[in-house]
């Protein structure tokens, strides 16, 4: 398989997990209400979806991570890519994930605002994808730090974190959805960086790209075992 097309299966694996959680519980809060009309779909692409999805994706991509690098990396390492290209191509998987899911969550914002969307209201899916790529940053090196000191509370901290997340999201709304109450609406404000968003775009660029250094260096002299 040609580079190009793994990298883009991965992404797509990346996409479904966290996309399909979130959107069989909007499914079914939308035919529990038996209001089945346009509006109502709207209210929940608006309300519910994106924040929903950004949040619960941040959680799977996680555990993605930690599945890749503990098992397909080393794999891969052994029969016979380089640790360079092992990196750089989940730096690729990274930046892509977090751009669907930020594009996928504004189009939502759009849908459910449309005539009246603005672009503050697409600032949530901006915000989100920087989000999403400071998990994975975080997750990564983590993860690769976890291969490297074989401690295991340190993969720990990111694995509970995110099952917890995942766990008590789709139940407080299964559970919603089988008492007729309404789906949890989360929404994500970034409104503390709308006061020097430059500056906290600087911030979390140089945070992102010292822990992508750190993740490079470990992963470098990483003994692989299988």
């Amino acid at each position: 398989m040609r580079r190009g097309k793994r990298i883009l299966k991965i992404v797509w694996e990346d996409l479904w997990v966290g996309l399909g959680l979130v959107l069989v519980l909007c499914a079914a809060q939308f035919f529990r209400s038996y209001q089945w009309d346009l509006e109502r779909l709207r209210e929940l692409a608006v309300s519910s979806f994106p924040g929903s999805l950004i949040l619960v994706s941040a959680a799977t991509l996680t555990l993605m991570i930690y599945s890749r690098y503990s098992v397909y990396e080393p794999l891969k390492i052994f029969m016979g890519y380089t640790r360079k290209e092992v990196f750089w191509d989940m730096q690729i998987v990274k930046l892509f994930s977090a751009l669907f899911i930020a594009l996928i969550s504004g189009g939502a914002i759009v849908f459910g605002s449309w005539p009246l969307a603005t672009l503050g209201d697409l600032s949530m899916g901006f915000w989100g994808f920087v989000l999403l790529m400071l998990t994975q940053g975080m997750e990564e090196l983590l993860t690769i730090l976890y291969l490297k000191t074989r401690k295991q509370w340190i993969a720990l901290i990111a694995i509970v974190t995110a099952c917890a997340a995942i766990g008590g999201f789709v139940g407080y709304n299964a559970m919603a959805v089988i008492d007729g109450k309404d789906f949890v609406e989360i929404q994500i404000s970034f409104r503390f960086l709308q006061e020097a968003p430059l500056l906290w775009l600087v911030v979390f660029a140089a945070v992102y790209c010292l822990m992508g250094y750190l993740s490079w260096k470990l992963l470098k002299n990483l003994e692989v075992r299988m």
